[in-house]
């Protein structure tokens, strides 16, 4: 890893531990002198970083620095009443009581919970873990809510003083409200991983940084008695399935290999391990069928197969009726069609495809056409496969998804 990469790893990992330490220090009120203090900590250490060797502990260097500075805010602009006696440089004690890791630990829970309050809107939930949690821009923000930087913007402007009217204490005890939220909290650090495991626009077919951030978090979960429990362990065993094949995802050129042609011995089989042992603890503690166990187990028979053709598509099959028959959803009925023509052959999955096209619900996306590109050509229909090609790259706004699809649009 370069040594700039190292940095962004660092500060990626590091940005809400930082902001959930200071909160615990200073107060949720002062949330948007947290933020900037955070901001100039993260700068600093960008000008003298790659000059110097890093610090042995990056967190503690940026802690002391956004510390110091909060101080000097507070002090010019009389916010602060110094009768708190807290120093300009916090003594050794000090620095230790907050950079305790069990502490820690229970401040980033504190904050991810925070940021999923249900007196806010699912996509401020989703703003906030994003923009504190994580340290995203704007932009990054703007690419995964489909939305522009200025929506953006007002919405989290609008999400932070909708939490400051509410008076959410970060000092209660982690049990308060942990397990009616944990379907939330779960859910956008899934979206979290999903953006970084295929992102919607640009050049990168895979962005890891956010996905080992977004299993980092869930493991954080599920190691509170609070938190752990069948859709935690799933969706970690879930998230590691899908990373053991990052290496095989692109070719030596940097091309997107689709998962028919992927080199399997590049897969990562301790991480597979690992997913199948979280597994095998989700299923341990629950005999309904749970979304992320039902999409972990979807996961869990790619990883196995020695090979594309040799995979068990009748049992994927099954477990995509069994999700279907739980919540329909239009995504997951054309994904089904992958493995339904698989064991029933292209011809009819063709033929459901054009059921599914007529249906009111059915999206028209990149997928879509995608998959209908590839039924087409698989049926025999040329034409119709390169009308379909066309169409998805229209669509498409990620540029290594969509030069794919044009390779398999010259194959045709």
């Amino acid at each position: 890893m370069s040594g700039h990469s190292q940095i962004d790893h660092l500060f990626r990992h590091s940005y809400g531990q930082l902001i959930a330490i200071l909160i615990r220090r200073f107060g949720a009120e002062r949330l948007e002198d947290i933020e900037d203090a955070t901001q100039e900590a993260m700068l600093r250490a960008m000008k003298v970083w790659p000059y110097q060797e890093i610090p042995e502990n990056p967190l503690a260097w940026l802690v002391k620095v956004a510390h110091n500075q909060l101080i000097d805010t507070f002090r010019k602009t009389q916010r602060f009443l110094l009768t708190e006696n807290l120093s300009d440089d916090p003594t050794p004690v000090e620095m230790d009581e907050l950079l305790l890791d069990h502490q820690i630990r229970d401040d980033q829970l504190k904050l991810i919970f925070i940021c999923c309050h249900p007196f806010l809107s699912e996509e401020a939930q989703v703003i906030l873990t994003l923009k504190l949690v994580l340290g995203f821009g704007n932009r990054e923000v703007a690419n995964v809510l489909l939305k522009n930087e200025e929506a953006v913007a007002k919405a989290y402007t609008r999400a932070k003083k909708k939490l400051k009217r509410t008076e959410i204490r970060f000092d209660h005890s982690l049990e308060v409200g942990l397990r009616s939220r944990l379907f939330v909290v779960l859910k956008i650090i899934y979206l979290i991983f999903t953006e970084g495991y295929k992102p919607f626009q640009g050049n990168e077919i895979i962005r890891r940084d956010l996905c080992f951030e977004a299993i980092r978090l869930t493991i954080l979960l599920d190691e509170n008695p609070f938190c752990e429990g069948p859709s935690t362990k799933a969706l970690i065993a879930l998230m590691c399935f899908h990373t053991s094949r990052f290496d095989a995802r692109q070719d030596a050129s940097g091309a997107l290999v689709d998962l028919e042609h992927q080199d399997r011995s590049m897969w990562d089989r301790d991480l597979i391990e690992i997913g199948i042992k979280y597994l095998d603890q989700a299923t341990g503690q629950t005999d309904d069928p749970l979304d992320y166990i039902l999409q972990a187990f979807l996961s869990y028979y790619h990883c196995i197969a020695p090979s594309f053709e040799e995979t068990d598509w009748k049992s994927i099959l099954r477990l995509y009726d069994i999700h279907l028959s739980k919540q329909y959803s239009p995504i997951l009925a054309l994904n089904r069609l992958i493995p339904f023509s698989m064991v029933h052959g292209p011809n009819q999955a063709y033929a459901a495809l054009l059921i599914y096209e007529r249906d009111p619900s059915s999206i028209k996306d990149i997928l879509f056409y995608a998959v209908k590109g590839d039924l087409a050509a698989k049926s025999g229909k040329i034409d119709l496969a390169r009308q379909s090609y066309q169409q998805a790259i229209k669509l498409g706004e990620n540029k290594m998804e969509t030069r794919h699809l044009q390779k398999k649009m010259q194959n045709l």
